[in-house]
C-alpha cells in the first residue's frame, strides 16, 4: 500500500432529503489523508454520510503536493490543510457552494 499523504479534491454532494436540506446539492473542497483516489473517495463518502448526504461526483482529486506545485492555495484551503496536517483521521471540508436545482 502506498504512503498516506494529504489529498484535495472538489466533491459534489447531494442530500438524501432535499426538502430538509433546502437545495439540490452542493460543491465543496475536501482535504484528507489518502494514498490514492479510491481512498480519497471513501473518506468523502464517510463525511458525506455524517451530513445526511452522498457523494455524486469527485473532480480533480490529487495529492496536495501535486496541486501546490501548480496552483496558489486560497486562505481557506491553507486553513483546511493546517487543520488536517496534525490529525491522520481528519476529513476537512470547506465552504458549501449550494445549488437550488439540478440542470436538465
Amino acid at each position: 500500500m502506498r504512503q498516506l499523504e494529504l489529498w484535495i479534491g472538489l466533491v459534489e454532494l447531494k442530500p438524501f432529503d432535499r426538502k430538509a436540506y433546502g437545495a439540490a446539492g452542493a460543491f465543496t473542497s475536501i482535504v484528507t489523508w489518502a494514498s490514492d483516489l479510491e481512498g480519497f473517495r471513501r473518506k468523502a463518502d464517510a463525511i458525506a454520510a455524517t451530513l445526511g448526504m452522498y457523494v455524486a461526483d469527485v473532480e480533480d482529486a490529487e495529492a496536495l503536493a501535486a496541486r501546490a506545485e501548480r496552483w496558489m492555495m486560497t486562505e481557506e484551503i491553507d486553513d483546511m490543510v493546517l487543520r488536517a496536517k496534525s490529525n491522520p483521521n481528519a476529513i476537512v471540508y470547506g465552504t458549501f457552494h449550494c445549488y437550488p436545482f439540478d440542470a436538465a
